[in-house]
């Protein structure tokens, strides 16, 4: 059932195989055995094992890869023509999706004069490697990133959050490799701290992880994010990514923090959680899974009878089941928390820091061990050897309460909060935005094209 193994892999994870075989420096033409799915199920008939055991064999003392040579390409420059703009805009729209280039939704084409307008939002040049993106391992430079940020409709000023962006995505602490081709749907959430975020036109108030003609930067740094995890990263659905629902992976989600509005003793994330200077031009990489949209008022009582009957309601959400919160269960996050600025402004008032509210958080959002038990999620937590154990009970769901991720975001409106359920390898990473020496001159073209900062 193919060429000689040195593993038996089940027919659906090939692609992903190659891909993970490849990013981590091996040849992609790595022996193997096809076997169906079935095979991995419970019960399932093991013959095929035995009947391939020659194949594995050989696989493990006898084959070698038919590449041999080593070599950095750059692929060509692409010509597309047309009778008129429109056709050949079409065509290269058309080009992008025969060569599984697109997303669905049309793009910009990254001509030279484009790309390079995009490329003055760095003062890095165009062949500075920023890092490998895995899966695939193909390698993202300056201009790689500008080729992306012109696809998704991105601007020079956009380019210095982007950088920071991936960065923090081929961080080793993201473990990006196993979520870009998993089958949960993990995408990344991209959190800017700094005078840049609203410099740039981010949002951090209502609706700030959807679309929004006032604050149109972050619907295209995460698009051009997700070009650049497909493209160079090979997360392809269904060949390099086995994600089953991919929510969310058009445009991921980047959005700011409300620092205007955070209470007085309230410090920002980049601040509080990653040791940065207050001030500072930062982005927060988390990789994410779920988000559940939490209403946040009602209650009677004090302020703080009022604030506690708020987090016992997050807390419930929070104690759940979920596998892909483990591996970053020691030193990672179960998830961010957002609440806006009034809400925070409220858990202040009635004394209410962000640390205490980690603690209750973590005192409260616990999983009593029957459940676990009854939910057949025992064994998991047992195969990775966490502390605390199933002997304590009911069972946190992080290690510790610092692990916890609270940002101060969404529209001045106290009615709902958002959990973002973090997944595999969620230990949150920070990047710098390092800005051009021109600034200020990109700054003052963009409020000229698109009137001021709102």
């Amino acid at each position: 059932m193919g060429i000689p193994t040195v593993g038996i892999i089940r027919v659906d994870f090939i692609p992903v195989l190659k891909n993970a075989i490849a990013g981590l420096g091996f040849s992609p033409e790595m022996a193997m055995v096809p076997v169906p799915m079935a095979l991995f199920l419970p019960g399932s008939d093991l013959t095929p094992i035995a009947q391939n055991l020659d194949q594995v064999v050989t696989g493990l003392t006898r084959w070698q890869p038919q590449v041999t040579v080593k070599s950095v390409i750059k692929p060509p420059t692409v010509r597309v023509e047309g009778n008129t703009h429109d056709e050949a805009v079409g065509a290269a729209n058309a080009l992008f999706l025969k060569n599984l280039w697109g997303d669905g939704l049309p793009l910009v084409p990254p001509t030279p004069e484009r790309v390079r307008w995009i490329l003055r939002g760095t003062d890095l040049s165009p062949e500075t490697v920023i890092g490998k993106i895995l899966p695939e391992g193909r390698i993202a430079t300056a201009e790689t990133l500008a080729v992306a940020l012109a696809m998704a409709g991105g601007r020079p000023e956009y380019l210095p959050v982007l950088i920071a962006a991936v960065q923090g995505l081929i961080d080793k602490n993201t473990n990006h490799q196993a979520w870009q081709a998993t089958s949960a749907s993990v995408f990344p959430v991209v959190i800017v701290n700094g005078p840049v975020a609203r410099q740039i036109r981010l949002n951090s108030g209502f609706g700030l992880m959807g679309p929004d003609s006032l604050h149109p930067a972050g619907a295209s740094i995460g698009r051009a994010l997700r070009l650049l995890m497909q493209n160079v990263g090979g997360a392809r659905p269904g060949v390099g990514t086995l994600a089953q629902y991919g929510g969310m992976r058009y445009t991921n989600a980047v959005f700011a923090e409300d620092e205007d509005g955070l209470p007085g003793a309230w410090r920002p994330l980049n601040a509080e959680y990653f040791k940065l200077r207050e001030g500072a031009n930062s982005v927060a990489v988390v990789p994410v899974s779920g988000l559940s949209n939490i209403l946040g008022g009602g209650g009677t009582g004090s302020p703080d009878q009022l604030a506690r009957q708020k987090l016992n309601r997050l807390a419930s959400f929070m104690a759940v089941p979920n596998d892909n919160m483990l591996t970053g269960y020691e030193d990672g996050t179960p998830g961010v928390l957002i609440f806006s600025s009034v809400t925070a402004k409220e858990f202040a008032d009635a004394g209410w820091s962000k640390e205490k509210i980690k603690q209750f958080l973590f005192e409260n959002a616990r999983i009593p061990v029957d459940r676990i038990r009854r939910d057949g999620f025992d064994g998991r937590i047992e195969l990775k050897n966490l502390t605390p154990t199933l002997k304590q009970d009911p069972w946190p769901i992080t290690a510790r309460a610092s692990n916890f991720m609270i940002v101060v975001a969404g529209g001045r409106h106290p009615g709902h909060a958002y959990w973002m359920q973090a997944s595999q390898g969620s230990k949150p990473v920070s990047a710098t935005v390092l800005l051009p020496a021109k600034w200020r001159e990109l700054l003052a073209e963009a409020e000229k094209e698109l009137g001021p900062i709102p």
